[in-house]
């Protein structure tokens, strides 16, 4: 009897080890895709692991031609905030520097720290802003960790902003799989 019920132990939990139980991947977890958002006729192409909507409606079916565009998107673990705008004079130097005054000057923005490096996304120069920061809303701290990407397309100046609570595994994760994978143009 002992080593029927050895043996049923050991055939179940190798058939949960083959199912991919306790170690599943972030692929295993999440469908990950591509999401393209058009803002002034030009296109910008994100991975990410959920699907994105403008103005009520899927990122892929948005119109092109707005002048103004904002997107979004989030799970549990993470959100991506995507703006483009037509640029008029607007540098991506600009916008990180109108960015990081406005999280300093956010009340419920606490213990901010930031760097700011260069990138290149395609072939335009931009900026990648890193914050770490407690956010206290209705009496409750939350640290969050926000990466934005600042560039300019053509005639459009692009914001992409990943957004994650820096205590969460999965998020970090996730924005660490999907952040700065930005390509001009609309991929399939």
């Amino acid at each position: 009897m002992k080593f029927r019920m050895l043996a049923v132990v050991l055939l179940s939990a190798a058939l949960l080890g083959m199912a991919g139980c306790g170690g599943e991947s972030l692929d295993d977890q999440f469908i990950f895709g591509k999401n393209r958002i058009s803002c002034a006729n030009e296109t910008i192409t994100l991975e990410v692991p959920f699907e994105m909507g403008v103005q009520g409606q899927m990122a892929d079916l948005a119109p092109r031609d707005i002048a103004k565009v904002n997107a979004e998107g989030h799970n549990r673990h993470m959100q991506i905030l995507v703006t483009g705008e037509i640029a008029a004079g607007k540098t991506a130097e600009s916008q990180a520097a109108a960015a990081s005054d406005m999280m300093k000057k956010e009340p419920s923005v606490t213990n901010l720290k930031e760097t700011r490096d260069a990138v290149k996304i395609g072939g335009a120069d931009g900026i990648r802003l890193t914050f770490s920061f407690d956010d206290v809303s209705k009496g409750q701290t939350t640290a969050l960790t926000v990466k934005e990407y600042i560039f300019p397309l053509g005639h459009t100046m692009w914001r992409v902003i990943y957004q994650y609570r820096t205590g969460d595994p999965v998020g970090k994760a996730l924005t660490e799989r999907v952040e700065g994978r930005i390509v001009q143009g609309a991929t399939f």
